[in-house]
């Protein structure tokens, strides 16, 4: 067997294994400081000392990356953002940053973003306030030329935009994907309302139904999980009971995924997240349990999993 062999140090294998770990952690980073820098300049002049950091960060980061690769891609396909051809992992706790990045980017009609060695700090700062304004504006074909145009006739010679290079098969199988993502969501909180509405009338709650929507969650996390995250920025005060706990249980798939949970794990925590405040005729008593905080939530699920037993 040679699935457990270590690689030779000095072979291709370590080689590209080595590159591609350096580029998820510095393109993160490069991510995070994009996103800072956006942000940043959106809400303060360009004098404010919070700003600078901001372009300084972005700067130094950068020319890290450059140094090392000499050259920079950040280019989209789907629902993915690739450094250099190496996809970046979509986490919690960078999901703003890489979200935000992949909406500025789409809205200003931009497939690809190349920088190369000698891009400097002016350089930088010319490149975020194009795209701001740029993704402000309503939408059309020709944006990222005049991106590329204004880019040229501002003297920024190291960083150029391309368009996407997107097939109507991509396109389609992405819609696929977006529509898949929001059944499943839709589903989930028709179901997660039915049950809290079961339980709150003193019914047993369908747990076929249950199952089946925590099913399709944990599914559609391991294969479509950007799709299903970008759902849970949605607000519906009339429903936000049941948004809430569909949110919980799909964060909480993704973070358990991110440790490294089996997929009967994940499915056991999704059952727990979905209901980890559901209201039941027996809530006060859930409240008055002693004991820790995690006392009293073992006490209040253990309420909930009896009401929705088969």
């Amino acid at each position: 067997m040679t699935g457990n062999r270590p690689t030779p140090r000095g072979s291709i294998a370590e080689t590209v294994q080595t590159t591609d770990g350096f580029l998820r952690h510095a393109g993160r980073d490069f991510l995070v400081v994009l996103y800072t820098a956006f942000r940043s300049l959106k809400l303060y002049p360009l004098e404010n000392a919070q700003v600078q950091k901001a372009l300084d960060d972005l700067t130094q980061t950068t020319q890290h990356l450059l140094d090392v690769e000499k050259e920079l891609e950040v280019r989209l396909q789907g629902e993915f953002i690739f450094i250099n051809s190496t996809r970046l992992r979509l986490d919690l706790d960078n999901y703003a940053s890489f979200s935000h990045i992949l909406g500025v980017l789409r809205q200003c009609g931009i497939g690809a973003v190349r920088m190369d060695e000698g891009v400097e700090r002016k350089q930088l700062q010319v490149f975020v306030s194009l795209l701001l304004s740029y993704a402000a504006r309503e939408a059309t074909p020709n944006k990222v030329f005049e991106i590329g145009q204004k880019l040229s006739d501002g003297g920024v010679t190291h960083i150029g935009v391309e368009a996407p290079l997107e097939t109507d098969e991509d396109a389609e199988d992405e819609e696929r994907q977006k529509e898949a993502a929001k059944r499943t969501y839709a589903r989930s909180v028709a179901v997660t309302k039915e049950v809290i509405n079961s339980i709150r009338m003193g019914r047993t709650a369908n747990v076929k139904k249950v199952k089946r929507a925590v099913q399709a969650i944990v599914d559609q996390v391991l294969n479509n999980e950007a799709s299903l995250m970008g759902l849970t920025t949605l607000r519906d005060y009339d429903e936000y009971t049941f948004t809430h706990s569909v949110n919980v249980c799909i964060f909480s798939v993704a973070l358990g995924r991110k440790l490294g949970l089996t997929k009967l794990q994940l499915y056991d925590l999704g059952i727990a997240a979905l209901f980890h405040d559901v209201p039941t005729k027996s809530g006060a008593s859930c409240r008055r349990t002693r004991g820790s905080a995690s006392s009293r939530s073992s006490a209040c699920a253990a309420t909930a999993r009896s009401r929705t037993a088969a």
